[in-house]
């Protein structure tokens, strides 16, 4: 049986990309890597739209978050973290592992911190240097106003840094026309390739903060991967056969164009989330990622069981809830190199499976509405998965 990925993260990786990490291994301190390694930063630079540097480090996206944390602050600063769920508490939590004082805005999972919200916090603690926070929560679904916030954030003098895990490849992130100051990702989600790759993107605003930082700094020091990025190296060594990767899923996207990648992530974020409605379920997060839909498990249904039997009997993985959430919601992620037809599949075995463990859902309903919501929007090209 085929098994797709329908998580968020990891996400099914294109053929292109498995084709360029099966080729043999090439040394890393050599011009042939250099120049692969130079045309991944420029591409994710582009995508990224911004001319400031973009650091590869060999780590997962949390890996991304610690080295922003360590090289923006030192012990004693005052930070701001606005949480929502899982990820955006992991701010708070490396922060305090750092010394780092840690004021939070905090609201329920599946909630969105209002704009209202982090100007109080601004206002209360007006020693805060950073704000940290996700902008697509990748445990509840929600997306967070993050180019709002980092706007407040600003004009009283605090620097934003930004999880962009599950948002890169996703959403348009126009760095250089943002207030934003940092961003960091991972691997194994827009970038449609296995995990093991963090990056950081800062502003000047956040270099300055570079500059002040006193919190000690080894493997996580950007100041030096930045230098060696200059002469296309790293400071150690690099992961080879992942960063290869990268550079075939940048071309993918390139290829594919911006604009239109972040215009088939919404069509088939709408598509999701209509077959979901139509089978009488109701979404989890306030403001909907279009990186994955989060769903009520409805009572009386064994979410578990669902998820088990979508993966074995249908070949569609997808996730359950985390922490809390644990049995509660459904996660259906659609980030990555998905077209039509895979959504129209992970939405079949998703209405199958329900059914399948007594959900009172209409056969057929949940597809037709995905069919219908395509139909009413411009069409997109083929991603191809596997």
């Amino acid at each position: 049986m085929k098994r797709v990925l329908f998580t968020p993260g990891p996400t099914e990786v294109p053929s292109e990309v498995l084709e360029a990490m099966a080729k043999p291994l090439i040394h890393h301190r050599t011009d042939e890597y250099r120049q692969y390694f130079l045309e991944t930063t420029r591409l994710m630079q582009e995508h990224l739209a911004t001319t400031h540097p973009v650091l590869t480090l060999s780590c997962s996206g949390s890996g991304a978050m610690e080295a922003a944390v360590v090289n923006l602050l030192s012990a004693g600063d005052q930070a701001i973290v606005v949480e929502g769920g899982k990820f955006g508490a992991r701010w708070g939590m490396i922060a305090q592992a750092y010394g780092v004082t840690v004021h939070t805005v905090s609201v329920e999972w599946g909630r969105v911190a209002t704009v209202e919200e982090v100007e109080s916090a601004l206002a209360a603690h007006p020693s805060a240097k950073v704000m940290f926070v996700t902008h697509s929560e990748t445990s509840t679904g929600a997306l967070f106003p993050v180019h709002d916030m980092a706007r407040v954030a600003k004009a009283r003098g605090v620097a934003t840094v930004v999880d962009a895990v599950t948002s890169f490849g996703v959403y348009d992130l126009h760095f250089d026309r943002s207030d934003v100051d940092g961003l960091v990702w991972g691997s194994q989600k827009g970038m449609m390739i296995p995990p093991g790759l963090g990056f950081v993107c800062l502003s000047p605003r956040g270099w300055d903060l570079v500059k002040e930082s006193k919190l000690p700094k080894y493997y996580w020091n950007l100041a030096k991967a930045k230098g060696a990025l200059e002469k296309g190296d790293t400071p150690f060594t690099p992961a080879i056969s992942l960063v290869l990767a990268a550079r075939a899923a940048m071309l993918l996207l390139a290829k594919e164009g911006r604009d239109p990648v972040f215009a088939r992530h919404q069509r088939n974020g709408d598509a999701t989330r209509k077959a979901v409605r139509a089978l009488g379920l109701s979404l989890f997060a306030e403001v909907p990622s279009n990186t994955l839909t989060a769903v009520h498990v409805p009572q009386g249904v064994d979410g578990g069981a669902v998820v088990k039997t979508m993966e074995q009997r249908y070949g569609v993985k997808i996730a359950g809830g985390q922490d809390r959430l644990k049995g509660k919601i459904f996660r259906l992620g659609h980030i990555g190199h998905y077209d039509e037809g895979d959504i129209l599949r992970l939405v079949g075995a998703f209405e199958a499976s329900l059914i399948d463990h007594g959900a009172s859902a209409q056969p057929g309903a949940g597809v037709r509405a995905a069919q219908e919501s395509f139909r009413s929007s411009k069409p997109s090209a083929a991603a191809r998965v596997g």
